[in-house]
């Protein structure tokens, strides 16, 4: 297949998915706030469920394998084997996103800043998708640039995300793996993208289990939702930067980077508590 020819089919697979998740999104619109709920109890744990939460789940999935469905047009595919492992950090972000942003879509209130926030989420997800297209290719003109939109975006969902937990009834135990779950994608992620040659899989673990536990302590914290976000976000970023900055031998002073953002997370912190 040519270049000429590869571009064309993924020009036509990327406008395809885009437009199903605008429609998929649209259709939120149309659902009430409010709707019968039933009430079922899992492995001990209670959950109230609709027809209607399912939707966002399902928004997620379509943005799962239709960013696959695109992907796989990548030239790198020429000289290898596609790969589902190999491409799976790349569909965990706009997974992740499309289910965030339809959740959140879905609980607000039916007006005009609902499409205010339609059209701003609608258009990271685009953005996410075509960066992670390009990162599919392990170099290439506008690399760094899209790593740092990739990482920017995964600690933005990663704090929208932990706010709208705080903000919920989800039970505390499904709201740690929740947590750590994203923490863990986030801190691989960002090693990865990072080139860390000495990145391992305990590394992301440990930072995650890390975070899991301080959301459980932070949850029970007199502090607004947004406080616990930007606390977990910025110790996440925090732990990844040392991680990646860590060697044998040096000085915790030197690790200017994770402790200037702990700092600035927990004076952001105090500042919006006294004000």
């Amino acid at each position: 297949m040519s270049d000429l020819q590869s571009n064309k089919l993924y020009l036509n697979r990327f406008s395809i998915l885009l437009a199903f998740l605008a429609l998929g999104f649209s259709l939120l619109y149309l659902i009430p706030l409010e709707s019968e709920t039933e009430v079922i109890s899992l492995f001990g744990l209670w959950f109230k469920l609709d027809f209607y939460s399912f939707l966002p789940l399902v928004l997620a999935l379509l943005a799962g394998v239709g960013a696959y469905w695109v992907f796989s047009t990548s030239p790198r595919w020429k000289a290898d084997k596609i790969n589902f492992v190999t491409l799976l950090p790349h569909l965990a972000l706009p997974f992740i996103t499309t289910l965030v942003l339809a959740v959140v879509l879905g609980q607000s209130t039916r007006s005009t800043i609902w499409w205010v926030v339609f059209l701003a989420g609608y258009l990271i997800l685009l953005l996410l998708l075509r960066a992670e297209y390009v990162l599919i290719q392990e170099e290439g003109e506008g690399h760094l640039l899209y790593s740092i939109l990739i990482i920017s975006f995964s600690y933005g969902t990663f704090l929208i995300l932990t706010i709208a937990l705080k903000n919920s009834d989800v039970r505390m135990f499904m709201q740690m793996i929740l947590i750590i779950l994203a923490a863990l994608f986030v801190t691989y992620r960002g090693i990865i993208l990072r080139q860390s040659s000495e990145s391992n899989y305990f590394q992301p673990m440990l930072a995650a289990w890390l975070i899991g536990q301080l959301g459980v302590a932070f949850h029970y914290l007199f502090i607004n939702p947004i406080q616990y976000g930007l606390l977990l976000t910025g110790i996440l970023y925090s732990v990844t930067s040392w991680i990646h900055l860590y060697k044998k031998n040096k000085k915790w002073h030197h690790y200017t980077e994770p402790l200037l953002m702990l700092f600035a997370t927990i004076t952001i912190v105090i500042l919006s508590s006294v004000f």
